[in-house]
């Protein structure tokens, strides 16, 4: 009786092993065949082959294949089966629209720190007449205290955005609070100014010229009339008659320059209640309602009404209150 030879477990694999080698080697030997295209022109040119091999002409197939399988997957998952969040859309656009309102108000804060800065250097130059370095109110020195924290505390980025729009709105808020005030600075400093450069200031004559004969109060009087001695409502420049006298302040020519014992006289209407008189001028040089500047000439001095030489008499008023002392208002100078 014959023996049967039975294979064992490892020739059976060996088997199968030489037998896919034998067909994987058929199969790249197939691969490497090339296929050619030929491309004809529609004109005369000539005509133009491309070759490419099987192998990857089977893989340029196999990925569009998959590509067009993908987005019809795709198609189909997002027609039927697909389902919107809706609460995370929300959320989305709450959030797109918190980040355009801040955007917008970055802007703002911008243009009023801007703003701020330049008002803060007219105010400091208004005061002051300088801007102290390193002292102007700035957008880095109201922040710089905000962000003085460890990144330890940022646990996550929602943290560190909401940390972001806190101390956004607070510098919004400090900078509303800081722009009235600033403005409100400006406009009193302003209007001091205005006060200040439209009030008399200086003498009524050229400096240098001219001596003072009689300050303002009591004296003896000049005429020797009444022995208990006058009240001097002004001060006494002496000079050579023909001396221009000029406005100490800018203002308006009253209608009426005649005062009493003061001879030729022009007054001056100041703003704010202040007005001026210059008298005893040989010669008026300005008529009623004429707009006069500080160091405009206006009169000539003289000895007319009750003199006793050429000079001119200066006096300043506020209203109809007591004239003032001449003296503080030619100091300002």
């Amino acid at each position: 009786m014959a023996e049967t030879y039975v294979t064992t477990a490892y020739e059976r694999l060996q088997i199968a092993h030489l037998r896919w080698r034998k067909r994987l080697q058929k199969w790249i030997s197939r691969s490497r065949e090339k296929v050619s295209f030929v491309l004809i022109p529609n004109d005369e040119k000539p005509l133009a082959q491309i070759e490419i091999s099987v192998g990857m002409l089977g893989f340029l197939f196999g990925l569009s294949l998959s590509l067009v399988l993908l987005s019809f997957g795709l198609l189909l998952y997002f027609s039927f089966f697909f389902e919107r969040n809706l609460s995370l859309e929300k959320k989305t656009e709450t959030q797109l629209v918190s980040f355009l309102f801040y955007d917008l108000l970055s802007k703002d804060l911008r243009e009023s720190v801007e703003e701020l800065e330049s008002m803060t250097e007219s105010l400091n130059l208004l005061a002051w007449e300088e801007i102290p370095e390193k002292e102007m109110i700035t957008q880095d020195y109201l922040l710089k205290e905000e962000f003085r924290k460890d990144a330890s505390e940022l646990d996550s980025n929602l943290l560190l955005f909401q940390q972001v729009v806190t101390t956004y709105t607070q510098f919004g808020v400090r900078l509303g609070n800081l722009v009235p005030n600033f403005q409100n600075a400006i406009d009193y400093l302003s209007m001091r100014e205005s006060i200040f450069y439209s009030m008399p200031r200086g003498r009524p004559l050229k400096p240098g010229v001219g001596v003072v004969t009689s300050t303002f109060g009591y004296r003896s009087d000049p005429f020797g009339i009444l022995p208990v001695g006058e009240y001097h409502s002004g001060i006494d420049f002496a000079a050579g008659e023909g001396t221009p006298i000029y406005a100490t302040g800018p203002g308006i020519i009253a209608v009426d320059t005649a005062v009493g014992g003061l001879g030729k006289s022009v007054r001056i209407n100041h703003e704010n209640g202040f007005f001026t008189l210059y008298g005893h001028c040989s010669q008026i040089l300005v008529n009623p309602g004429d707009r006069v500047k500080r160091g405009d000439k206006i009169a000539l001095v003289g000895q007319t009404g009750k003199a006793t030489g050429a000079h001119v008499h200066y006096e300043v008023r506020i209203g109809l209150d007591a004239p003032l002392d001449p003296e503080e208002y030619i100091n300002l100078d």
